[in-house]
């Protein structure tokens, strides 16, 4: 069996993946686990209860497909970067586990999505059909890691892990918000974005 084969076979099972992004080794579960997969997840790690966590998706209209609505702005950016170590926030689809959900400010629930620009997690989530759950495969508190070796196993106990070396960038996605008016970066990463018009993906 493949490494593919074997991840989706664990991921349909419920289980728990580690796996290898262009930016640093996630661990999640599919989205079809519901909160009981999330909340394997969140325990693995160490997270506070509420925490919300990212989707992974095969392509923009996966993606997209997790949210109300699409801004102009988002659809814009999706469209120049992805795939990119980029994460998009925007409104949340109202029948999703509210488990995978985040807040805005305002209090409208959301949920972070981003297509990856690694090959062979994009073959995973094409061959799995569905989002993945993702957040960086490390104890809370501690540091993303780039290598399989810098991965916590034994505290973390995934169902699989699958090693495939180190990452391309090894520091985590850029965050952005596309709630408001404008997006907003919450966090710089991997790629840098120049929200005026260009943009340069940093090492």
């Amino acid at each position: 069996m493949s490494a593919v084969a074997e991840a989706v076979a664990t991921l349909q099972s419920g289980g728990i993946l580690v796996y290898p992004t262009e930016s640093v080794y996630g661990i999640g579960t599919a989205l079809s686990a519901g909160g009981a997969g999330v909340e394997r997840v969140r325990h693995a790690k160490g997270s506070a209860k509420g925490r919300p966590f990212l989707l992974l998706a095969a392509d923009r209209e996966m993606a997209f497909g997790l949210w109300s609505e699409v801004p102009d702005s988002a659809r814009v950016l999706a469209e120049r970067a992805w795939p990119a170590p980029l994460t998009l926030i925007g409104p949340a689809r109202s029948d999703l586990p509210p488990e995978f959900l985040g807040e805005s400010p305002a209090g409208v629930p959301t949920v972070a999505v981003r297509v990856p620009s690694d090959p062979w997690l994009l073959g995973l989530l094409k061959a799995l059909g569905e989002p993945l759950l993702s957040t960086s495969a490390n104890r809370a508190g501690g540091t993303p890691p780039k290598t399989f070796s810098e991965i916590p196993l034994g505290a973390l106990a995934p169902d699989l892990a699958i090693d495939r070396g180190s990452c391309e960038w090894g520091v985590p996605s850029t965050l952005v918000s596309c709630l408001g008016a404008k997006p907003v970066v919450l966090r710089e990463g991997a790629y840098a974005l120049d929200l005026d018009g260009g943009e340069n993906r940093s090492e």
